[in-house]
């Protein structure tokens, strides 16, 4: 059976590690990838088999065109992209400017495109299976305070990945996204840690605990996964519940 061919942008930690370790146990071929090589890229590598690295900036239309061309030498065919390279910078809304605004959605938007474009470039008119994985966000239909250039990007997220099930559906190619919920990772582990704000966000979450980088990974194998081949255009949402859950009543604990 030939192994898919599978390739994660922002791949060496975090959520996009954790779904790059979820489809290596299932067997599939990687590409992972940093904007820079460093020690995290290296112990990332050690931890996966038949996996490469290749080093690319998805902030621009060239570094993301760049970075699915080199995997697809590297691999010699691609099943499954994840568009997951993203980053957060919002500050209070008074204080936001034009570079915070570039810079947010030229990774957390303008890469997924343009990624998403060279991947289906490659894609033979005779392969079955292939799709695509957008990272979106509980911020993609839930606005949080301060956080405007981050959700308007989120939001751009899921509308991209409706209209591209919808412009790619004629070529066999499926694409949805994964909407994690708050989950401890590198990045969002120091704000958790602050006070009492792990356990005022854990109260919220009706299944009641931080999520993990793994849950998230779980969820894309199985988008990617042929269980999922009448699947495409959507968003699913793994929190724990947060977006199910109205304003709460009662008092607080």
């Amino acid at each position: 059976m030939t192994k898919p061919c599978v390739c994660v942008t922002g791949s060496t930690q975090g959520i996009g590690f954790a779904i790059a370790e979820a489809f290596a146990k299932t067997g599939a071929r990687l590409v992972i990838n940093s904007h820079e090589p460093n020690s995290t890229s290296v112990r990332a590598l050690a931890k996966l088999t038949e996996c490469h690295f290749v080093q690319a900036d998805l902030s621009s239309a060239e570094g993301a065109t760049s970075f699915v061309e080199q995997a697809h030498q590297k691999l010699g065919s691609l099943d499954t992209l994840v568009n997951n390279a993203g980053i957060f910078n919002d500050s209070d809304f008074g204080t936001l400017d034009e570079t915070l605004f570039d810079s947010a959605f030229n990774l957390n938007v303008k890469g997924y495109l343009f990624a998403a474009q060279a991947f289906c470039a490659k894609v033979r008119a005779d392969q079955d299976g292939a799709s695509i994985i957008c990272i979106g966000s509980t911020n993609s239909v839930s606005a949080e305070r301060n956080s405007v250039i981050y959700d308007s990007t989120k939001g751009a997220i899921l509308m991209m990945v409706r209209s591209l099930a919808v412009s790619l559906a004629d070529r066999g190619i499926r694409v949805n996204g994964v909407g994690p919920g708050i989950i401890q990772t590198p990045l969002t582990q120091p704000g958790l840690d602050k006070g009492e704000t792990r356990a005022v966000l854990t109260r919220q979450i009706p299944l009641g605990r931080i999520g993990k980088p793994e849950d998230v990974g779980g969820a894309a194998v199985f988008l990617a996964s042929p269980e999922a081949r009448y699947i495409t255009g959507q968003m699913l949402y793994v929190d724990g519940g947060i977006i199910a859950r109205q304003i709460s009543w009662d008092e607080p604990v």
